[in-house]
């Protein structure tokens, strides 16, 4: 009884332990859709639209992009919206604040800019190695999907 007790233990340790991000897998989708279609399309298939907290994250959603094959010069759908109140972005995957962890962010120079009072939506910037832009919910984009393992 003693060692499954200290097994548990262990376990329950290690789950404590191990980042969220590390248990996150991503599936990059090379269709052209609208925001809100994106999201959509990823909790159809039993996931949710990438939400980018932290480097290591973004790290890994640049690989998935770059090992799917896709131009690294288009640009990705991902979970970020400030829809509800202008300037303060969320992930809507996630109902978390962008930038809950440790303040990080990775907008482009000038971002978000809201350009024309329609820009509600956040997509990762191939040609800026995945750095993130505001842009309309009803331009058409690719999308990235976050699946826990």
């Amino acid at each position: 009884m003693f060692p499954k007790l200290v097994t548990l233990a262990v376990i329950g340790l290690m789950l404590m332990v191990v980042p969220p991000a590390l248990t996150l897998r991503y599936t990059v989708h090379n269709t052209k859709v609208i925001f809100f279609e994106a999201l959509h399309q990823c909790i159809k298939n039993g996931g949710y639209l990438a939400a980018v907290e932290t480097p290591y994250q973004a790290e890994q959603i640049w690989t998935a992009i770059k090992n799917s094959g896709a131009s690294t010069s288009q640009v990705w759908w991902v979970s970020g919206t400030d829809l509800g109140i202008e300037g303060s972005w969320l992930w809507l995957s996630r109902n978390k604040a962008v930038g809950t962890i440790r303040g990080w962010t990775n907008w482009m120079d000038g971002e978000p800019n809201n350009s024309n009072n329609v820009e509600h939506c956040m997509s990762l910037n191939g040609s800026k190695n995945g750095q993130w832009n505001d842009i309309s919910c009803e331009a058409t984009q690719f999308y990235v999907c976050e699946y826990t393992y």
